[in-house]
Order: structure tokens, then C-alpha cells, then sequence
């Protein structure tokens, strides 16, 4: 039986456009950090920019995109943590601040807490 290690998050924003061509982008340093948010504050709109997140040692950013089925934007319940893959457990729901056509998945911020490392997402519905 193998054993699951459950962690901590925080969601902390949800983007509706593109930041990463990957699944997944994990951000270990600020000038990463820095250039993600170049990204978003390139498509955002409005006069007021999110502030840039600091990344520090006890913590470890990371960009998802999870998969869509019937609805526009996910909610992340649960993250766990085997054998070098990140497993986060979603439900699916309807974000008005998107467009309730738009079939792109989002971009979602977490904030996980730890040095967390792994070499794959895996979205579980």
C-alpha cells in the first residue's frame, strides 16, 4: 500500500488565459515568479495590478491547468503528495467572472506549504 501525504494549500488566484504551455509550471524563484506575473499583468485588465507574490524558502508556488469537462473553472478540495506526483482532488463549477462558454482550462496560483517536489500532476475528479 503505498502512502499519501496530504498538503497544504492555498488557492490563491485563478487566471483565464494562458501562463504556461505545460500542465503544470512550478516556481522556485522570484525571477520566475517576476516573469509569470509580467505575464499577468500583461493581459489584465483595469488599472490596479495584482501584487507579485514572494517567494520564500518554506513554501513552493505552482501554476496548474487542469483539465475542463462541463463547466468553466474547477475548485481544488484536496492535494496530495506520492512517490513524486502531485495528485489534486477538483470539482468542477461555473466562475462568473469568466465566460460561461470558455472551454480553456484555468490557471490556477496555489501556494503549497513545504519545499514541495514532484514530476507530475495528476487531476482526479
Amino acid at each position: 500500500m503505498s502512502y499519501s501525504k496530504v498538503i497544504h494549500f492555498e488557492d490563491k488566484y485563478h487566471y483565464p488565459f494562458t501562463l504556461t504551455q505545460k500542465d503544470f509550471l512550478i516556481i522556485t524563484s522570484q525571477e520566475k515568479m517576476d516573469e509569470v506575473f509580467g505575464l499577468i499583468h500583461q493581459n489584465s485588465k483595469g488599472n490596479r495590478y495584482s501584487p507579485v507574490p514572494a517567494v520564500v524558502k518554506d513554501e513552493t508556488y505552482v501554476l496548474v491547468k487542469p483539465k475542463l469537462k462541463n463547466s468553466n473553472d474547477v475548485l481544488i478540495e484536496e492535494i496530495s503528495l506520492n512517490k513524486n506526483i502531485l495528485y489534486l482532488k477538483i470539482k468542477e463549477f461555473y466562475n462568473p467572472d469568466f465566460e460561461k462558454s470558455a472551454r480553456k482550462p484555468p490557471n490556477i496560483l496555489l501556494k503549497l506549504t513545504g519545499n514541495i517536489r514532484f514530476k507530475k500532476v495528476i487531476t482526479q475528479y
